[in-house]
């Protein structure tokens, strides 16, 4: 070849800039996929010269010559890497020595640095039987081919606890949990970074939640919920928090009182309905219906708010005026709404929304509130939907849309629950 060694690197340098540059508009999608791993071959091969020559490097000591003391200390004033990226780069490159099956697999660009990287331990591994060293890397190898190089770490634990060296299991468990971490750092905007290291069980448990919490919303049209799947994991969290934090509205577990709401209504206590009848909701706790028995049960020793409704389940109770819902009126928009007012939304983290602003005159009346889940109440205020009572249902409401459609009805308790507030049985 009559190109210098300098020449080459420009040469290659020259089409990964080409390649940069490439307008990509003019790349039909059906090739893109192909591009990719095209190029995640070449980084490969990238990744093997670099390797080639970080060793001939390492071990003819030519970083003496910039007055470094290490290939690592070198690598990390003149190419800026980290200190850890540099030590295990210099590692796996006088790993690659001794395993030329794997050298020649980055080289052809079949196998990652990654890979290479995790497999590169197994030299140590077998230092007292190197004869062992061809075979193993083999099998290695061939497994890399096919799968992520987290899969092949697994193989090569396997691998080390059979030659005897290394963490044993339960080591490295202990290793492992001790790194769990989470962390949140707050920026100058007040908004938070969030770090940190979940254990499986914790990791596992957390997706379970987001994932029931993340489905997609309607909008309060019906249309389709515009967040993206990373901003309703976000909000997933921010409710599973917030259900978290409303803990002291449930029985719990650590010795505290469970806090019950008793709803009766006008035509109960003016003998209408018989006591104790089929609709009934004398023993109504809670929006859930309960017989004398499970009722005398829970409120045995429990602290009992009675809430006193007309026959649609309105409040006619009301807390005190103040800026924001209180704790008491909360649990009558609980009462009457039953959740958020949308048709068809089942959220469970709700919020009181003002059908007036309060900054124009709005009252914190029970009737000036209606209840939103988290996502429709910002819906409501960013695209301009109005709550305006139902004329055909006093004391309940309708949904009004920014634009000249019609309104829809809001859904309440008695909607949830035709024909009656909360039937016993």
């Amino acid at each position: 070849m009559c190109s210098s060694r300098g020449q080459l690197v420009e040469q290659a340098q020259a089409c990964l800039a080409e390649l940069a540059a490439l307008d990509l508009s003019e790349v039909a999608a059906a090739e893109l996929g192909p591009l990719l791993k095209e190029l995640h071959a070449t980084r490969a091969v990238l990744d093997a010269a670099d390797a080639k020559v970080l060793e001939a490097f390492d071990a003819r000591q030519a970083y003496q010559a910039d007055f470094a003391v290490t290939a690592a200390s070198w690598l990390r004033h003149h190419t800026h890497v980290g200190e850890a990226d540099a030590r295990s780069r210099v590692r796996v490159a006088r790993a690659l020595r001794s395993l030329p099956l794997a050298a020649d697999a980055l080289a052809e660009g079949w196998v990652s640095w990654q890979h290479v990287r995790r497999l590169a331990p197994v030299v140590g591994y077998l230092a007292d039987t190197p004869d062992e060293l061809p075979r193993l890397e083999k099998t290695l190898v061939d497994f890399a081919r096919d799968n992520t190089a987290d899969d092949l770490t697994r193989l090569v634990q396997a691998a080390a606890e059979a030659a005897g060296v290394g963490e044993s299991a339960a080591e490295r468990e202990q290793r492992r949990l001790a790194q769990r971490s989470f962390t949140t750092t707050t920026a100058l905007d007040g908004w938070r970074h969030v770090t940190g290291l979940l254990s499986p069980e914790l990791g596992d448990l957390l997706e379970q939640v987001l994932t029931g919490l993340a489905a997609p919303v309607p909008g309060i049209d019906g249309g389709p919920d515009a967040r993206s799947a990373a901003q309703r994991r976000h909000d997933a969290l921010a409710d599973a928090i917030g259900l978290v934090a409303d803990l002291d509205t449930v029985p719990e577990v650590n010795g505290s009182r469970p806090r019950l709401t008793l709803v009766a209504d006008v035509a109960t206590l003016r003998a209408d309905d018989p006591a104790w009848g089929a609709r009934s909701p004398l023993a109504s706790v809670l929006t859930r219906s309960l017989g004398p028995a499970a009722l005398e049960l829970l409120t045995c020793d429990a602290v009992i708010t009675p809430l006193l409704t007309t026959g649609l389940g309105v409040p006619l109770a009301e807390g005190r005026a103040k800026r924001f819902a209180t704790s008491a009126q909360l649990k009558a928009l609980k009462a009457r709404d039953g959740g958020c007012i949308v048709p068809g939304c089942d959220r469970v983290r709700l919020e009181a929304h003002h059908t007036i602003p309060w900054s124009k005159g709005g009252l914190s009346d029970l009737s000036s509130y209606v209840l939103f889940c988290k996502r429709h109440h910002h819906i409501a205020h960013e695209d301009g939907w109005t709550v305006e009572p139902d004329p055909d249902r006093p004391g309940l409401f309708q949904l009004r849309p920014p634009d000249a459609r019609p309104p829809i009805k809001a859904c309440h308790i008695i909607d949830r629950d035709p024909g009656s507030t909360t039937p016993i049985w």
